[in-house]
């Protein structure tokens, strides 16, 4: 609402007229004609010619209408009235005259308009006497028309500088414009005694963790002498930052056979993927699971022993540890004879006893008869024993025993072997060996699986295969990068019913007899389809015409994915092999909905966004009427591609989309 008071002169009263500002310049007649009624109230006798311009030196909103009135006084004859510029250029404004009172309305206001406005008049009488008269007032203006707007070069990462940028467009007078930048309610920066229309801040921060979440404020304060205007935007900050706090289940101790879950969380941002290690007294490690719990349905004697576990982003990583106990009585002995079969005094034989007992288990090797139970060999800590015998005597011929003791119990086997006493002729001894070296041999012809890609989730089957006499034992053994290994399964044939990351990597198959042993390699790489897939527009989704525009996108999946990006209103696609993609000099043709596609050769997975160009104008115009048709035929043309892209994806099992530039 704008208000206009009218001075009557001396001795009259004040009429003052409340109007809108949209109504102000219409009403310019009536007011014309009050003043007339006022000019008929006049008294008769005759006064000095003075002017009045009111108001006097305003300061108006761009935008709003301005009406300067002008109104004479002590003119009995005819009032002539000239607008003007003290610094001689053009007004920018429509002048409206009704007898003694003229107006000059700016409608709508605008920065040119600021000037020192002069109203001259002049008086005619009837007996041609010419009285002049002349006022002045200063117009000045400001305008704030628009909120800030925050932006951000890159995400925000603990501990990097990072760049935040408040623009405020359309500012004047922009000397008078102070920016601040508060983080909650400190005051951080602030900036003042600027020169451009469209002012822009940056803000030089260096965020912690704890600032992720905190909201930062930039406000711009105008300030126009008798009032301040002030406009801020408040934004949410959102800081990645590498794990932390990161906590792990305490040391346990568990029965053999029993249920058990490791548990380990931490915290960060984006939130941190857990991954479990079992350390070996090596040093060496194997994946032991992934994921804050992992749940072992049945211990056994392997899962003892000290647990790392690793919280990484892509900030960073931490990690904790913590030892598992398996408790419980050893298993019974195994013993074995190597080699087996007959034996002759003069021969040599390895006596084998294994037995899993824990880190506190012992194991013992005593024979039984012949030397009343003497100790031959004994282990503390480890799950096997043995000793080999050179040259056999007849006497060594008997009972054996292996024991294997821990807190919890203790189990024996044993076995009775003897040693056949009879000289060797030479002629036996060349045929044993002519019969030895015909009869067994080591394993040869090794075959194994090819190099394996397999899905994420799917099964699938390690196959090796060896000749020998005895038919040779498979072993599988899984290699890591410190050049460790673990058994990863026994036999020709090993299945794995669902593929995971751990399962990726080289393998080791060893084909083993009595003679000897042969090896063979191979590699398992697991891939998966993109998944997690995100999209950001830097700075804004939001564009000024000219500017330029950063898209960048992630996803997880192997092998990595490429990325195109298609514009549906036309079907213009580009390609990008790392998921960047940089738009420049955009325009209102750029804007509207995208498709954003990612691809491996397992599978793929796309997501939709729109890109919208800024409005600088928003006053009615007549291309405002066309639009919502256009709008609406944009919207259809984008619907019918997506639905053609779908289409295709689902015929094809991916996006082949078409190769235009």
């Amino acid at each position: 609402m704008t208000c206009i008071n009218i001075n009557m002169g001396k001795g009259q009263k004040v009429m003052s007229l409340k109007v809108s500002t949209r109504t102000t310049c219409n009403l310019s007649k009536q007011i014309m004609t009050a003043f007339a009624l006022w000019i008929v109230l006049l008294p008769t006798a005759a006064s000095e010619f003075v002017l009045n311009l009111t108001p006097k030196d305003p300061m108006a909103r761009v935008g709003d209408c301005l009406v300067l009135t002008c109104k004479a006084s002590g003119c009995t004859g005819t009032v002539t009235f000239t607008w003007s510029s003290l610094l001689d250029r053009s007004l920018y404004g429509k002048t409206e005259t009704n007898g003694t009172v003229s107006l000059q309305i700016f409608n709508p206001l605008v920065i040119q308009h600021v000037n020192t406005v002069v109203c001259k008049a002049t008086c005619r009488t009837k007996r041609e006497d010419i009285q002049k008269a002349q006022t002045s007032t200063k117009v000045d203006v400001y305008a704030l028309p628009k909120d800030p707007t925050i932006s951000r070069s890159d995400l925000l990462t603990e501990g990097q500088e990072s760049n935040l940028t408040c623009r405020v467009p359309d500012v004047y007078p922009a000397e008078r414009l102070i920016i601040e930048w508060l983080l909650g309610d400190v005051l951080l920066k602030q900036d003042e005694h600027l020169e451009v229309q469209t002012v822009t801040s940056v803000l030089k921060y260096r965020p912690t963790a704890q600032n992720n979440g905190q909201n930062v404020t930039c406000r711009a304060t105008l300030d126009i002498g008798i009032d301040k205007r002030t406009r801020e935007t408040v934004a949410s900050m959102t800081v990645q930052y590498s794990p932390r706090n990161i906590t792990i289940s305490e040391n346990t101790r568990v029965k053999i056979g029993d249920s058990f879950t490791l548990t380990c969380s931490a915290e960060g941002n984006p939130e941190p993927t857990v991954l479990w290690r079992k350390l070996d007294q090596d040093g060496c490690s194997v994946v032991a699971g992934e994921g804050a719990t992992v749940l072992v349905e049945e211990a056994s004697w392997s899962h003892g022993g000290e647990y790392e576990c690793v919280a990484h982003n892509v900030v960073g990583n931490r990690t904790a540890h913590m030892t598992f106990h398996v408790q419980g009585p050893p298993e019974k002995p195994v013993l074995k004879l190597s080699p087996s079969g007959e034996l002759k005094a003069g021969d040599s034989v390895t006596i084998t006893c294994q037995s899993e007992s824990g880190p506190q288990g012992r194991v013992a090797l005593r024979q039984l008869t012949g030397s009343q139970g003497a100790e031959l060999q004994s282990n503390q800590g480890h799950t096997s024993t043995s000793i080999t015998v050179q040259s056999l005597p007849a006497k060594d011929s008997g009972l054996y025993e292996c024991q294997a003791t821990n807190p919890y119990g203790k189990q024996t086997s044993s076995i009775n072997f003897t040693v056949l006493d009879e000289p060797y002729t030479e002629n036996q001894r060349t045929t044993e060996a002519v019969a030895s070296m015909t009869g067994q041999y080591s394993p040869r012809n090794i075959t194994i699986s090819e190099n394996t890609r397999v899905k994420i989730g799917d099964r699938f089957t390690l196959t090796c295969r060896a000749e020998g006499n005895p038919e040779p034992t498979v072993l599988w053994r899984k290699l890591d990068q410190d050049g460790c290994s673990v058994v990863t399964g026994e036999g020709a044939t090993v299945l794995v019913e669902e593929a995971s990351w751990s399962h990726g990597g080289e393998y080791e198959c060893v084909a083993h007899n009595v003679v000897g042993n042969r090896t063979a390699h191979m590699t398992v790489h697991v891939q998966a389809p993109p998944t997690n897939l995100s999209v950001e527009v830097f700075p804004s989704a939001e564009f000024e015409k000219g500017q330029n525009v950063t898209i960048r996108s992630w996803a997880v999946g192997v092998p990595a994915p490429s990325a195109t990006l298609v514009r549906l209103r036309d079907g213009v696609e580009l390609h990008s092999s790392d998921g960047t993609f940089h738009l420049v000099h955009l325009g209102p043709e750029h804007a509207g909905l995208y498709l954003l596609n990612v691809t491996n050769v397992v599978g793929h997975q796309s997501l939709s966004f729109s890109l919208s160009v800024s409005i600088q104008d928003k006053s009615v115009n007549p291309k405002t009427v066309i639009i919502p048709a256009v709008c609406f035929v944009s919207m259809t043309a984008a619907a019918a591609t997506l639905i053609r892209f779908l289409r295709r994806a689902k015929m094809a099992s991916s996006y082949e989309l078409a190769r235009t530039v």
